[in-house]
């Protein structure tokens, strides 16, 4: 990997902290089938996504649709983040402006907020 540029690194830091943050709420969200502790599904990576998909399932009939549709969206935000990062490793070095990492964050972050706002919505839910 060739040196990334000091604004590439700060993008790509704020894409991955977006990122991080989808993963705990998912993790939050998918708690209940974990035995109510989110940290134990937040500490295994790959888990969250499949542990709040599957809390979706038992979500509010009325806002049953709507959860599985924002998780997994989610799903697709955080696997275009995770092949945007990786992609610095290829032989063409993949792209490098911090536009592109500063974009993906900023879906991340609007997953999140419409999950946290779906969840007070459908269950009163707070983090």
């Amino acid at each position: 990997m060739q040196r990334l540029a000091g604004e590439t690194l700060t993008a790509i830091g704020r894409m991955t902290v977006a990122a991080t943050e989808l993963e705990h709420l998912l993790a939050w969200i998918g708690a209940d089938r974990a035995g109510g502790d989110a940290a134990a599904v937040f500490a295994h990576p790959g888990e969250p996504l499949r542990a709040a998909r599957g809390s979706a399932e038992f979500a509010p009939p009325a806002h049953r649709d709507e959860f599985i549709a924002h998780i997994e969206g989610a799903a697709t935000q955080l696997a275009l983040s995770q092949a945007a990062l990786r992609a610095l490793w290829r032989e063409d070095g993949g792209r490098r402006d911090p536009e592109m990492y500063n974009e993906i964050a900023g879906r991340l972050l609007r997953c999140c907020d419409a999950l946290q706002t779906l969840l007070q919505e459908s269950v009163g839910g707070r983090r």
